[in-house]
């Protein structure tokens, strides 16, 4: 196989198993109707479920992102995807809050693996002025599976059960695993493709066996990765708290049922995927034409903060119809901003030390995810959603302003550089 197919395919994979990740995930937010009235939950309840899915999948970023700078990229998306579609599957036998804060925990511990394997995985195949655009598409998978998850678990909850849904979701991860093993090696060591191919790609791509291993002392001590770290936190809990609870703000403020939110849930999330794809596109464009890292990715990323703030609009809007179309917009700029921030990573950190400093930052956003969804439990049991429309909104500016301060320059400093 030719390396631009292969390259593709790769790419589909990462993609693929963003989906089954996103699909798990939002399963609980698509059937809570159903929980509500079967296990009795409340919004209280609800918020620390899914506090405790964010407060494992932060303890796991980091641990995750260094075990598989250890073990490898092929390695370690097995470990990840197993621990988290057994979790999905094992939500079948949830009996209330109790078990559901143990099994979502679990999954959180499975799923905080893919985003520092798949970071991994792109620079591995992918030369600089084409992984944004990459990024845009492996983490477009979060928004496909978001747009997915409405209609299928919907179908599943309403012919099946709910406990059905769960089993049939978490079984797709296992299929993933098995293409995965066939067919994923690094450039250098895939038996598909020829010679010329192996040594092309690792030119490409300036192969992370001519790179020395960072410490983790000297990583940390880089200001670049505690400015994304803010960076992702601030701007982070925008995503979680979509993908979380609008379908209830849809249920209990719009008047939605299951089927209500199967048929009309997933809308804003393909807006996610297109922003995605147009941000990554663009600022990969850009930095082809000879902008720089900073200037390519940075001014994407502005545009992107201002279409968050159609956040604010939300619960304002005198129509579901508007509604869904502010929130559409306020994801369509969060697509574009996501694509981006990942992009950035690669820009600044060697492979040798990619997916560690992936799982760091991560950890940041889970940890300012997991405050604001309890934070939102809270508001919403007491004062209805627009507080939060309005704080999700708002949170962009507070993103960009510590992009531009703490971040700085992209092209300035370079681990690589500094270890060599």
């Amino acid at each position: 196989m030719k390396l631009p197919l292969l390259r593709w395919w790769v790419l589909a994979l990462l993609c693929s198993s963003t989906i089954i990740n996103y699909v798990d995930r939002q399963a609980l937010a698509v059937v809570l109707p159903q929980l509500r009235v079967d296990l009795g939950l409340t919004s209280y309840d609800y918020g620390v479920v899914t506090t405790a899915f964010l407060i494992a999948y932060t303890l796991a970023q980091v641990g995750s992102g260094v075990l598989i700078d250890r073990i490898g990229t092929r390695l370690g998306f097995v470990v990840s995807v197993a621990v988290w579609s057994f979790a999905a599957m094992a939500h079948a036998f949830a009996a209330g809050a109790a078990s559901l804060i143990v099994l979502r925990c679990l999954l959180g511990l499975g799923e905080a693996g893919n985003w520092p394997a798949g970071g991994k995985a792109i620079a591995e195949w992918f030369p600089k002025h084409r992984r944004a655009f990459a990024m845009g598409v492996f983490d477009g998978g979060s928004a496909m599976g978001a747009i997915l998850a409405p209609p299928l678990l919907a179908a599943l909850t309403l012919t099946f059960g709910w406990r059905a849904a769960f089993v049939a979701t978490g079984l797709a991860g296992f299929v993933w695993l098995a293409l995965w093993l066939w067919s994923y090696w690094k450039p250098a060591q895939h038996p598909w493709l020829s010679e010329e191919d192996r040594a092309s790609a690792a030119i490409e791509t300036e192969d992370a066996t001519t790179m020395k291993r960072i410490p983790l002392r000297q990583l940390l001590g880089e200001r670049k990765l505690w400015g994304l770290m803010l960076t992702r936190m601030a701007a982070t809990p925008v995503w979680w708290f979509y993908i979380f609870w609008l379908p209830d703000y849809l249920s209990k403020e719009r008047g939605f049922g299951i089927r209500e939110i199967g048929m009309f849930g997933w809308i804003p999330f393909l807006t996610v995927d297109l922003g995605k794809l147009l941000g990554g596109a663009v600022s990969d464009h850009l930095l082809h034409r000879g902008w720089s890292a900073t200037l390519a990715r940075k001014s994407v990323m502005a545009v992107a903060a201002l279409a968050m703030l159609g956040g604010v609009r939300v619960a304002g809007a005198d129509s579901a119809t508007t509604a869904i179309a502010w929130v559409s917009v306020a994801t369509f700029g969060f697509g574009m901003w996501s694509a981006n921030i990942l992009a950035l990573h690669s820009d600044i950190f060697p492979r040798t030390a990619l997916a560690t400093a992936i799982g760091w930052t991560g950890t940041a956003a889970s940890f300012g995810g997991a405050i604001f969804t309890y934070a939102t439990g809270l508001v919403v049991q007491s004062a209805g959603y627009a507080p939060i429309f309005m704080a999700a909104g708002t949170a962009s500016l507070a993103a960009l302003l510590l992009l531009i301060v703490v971040v700085g320059d992209v092209e300035q400093v370079r681990v690589a550089e500094a270890v060599a």
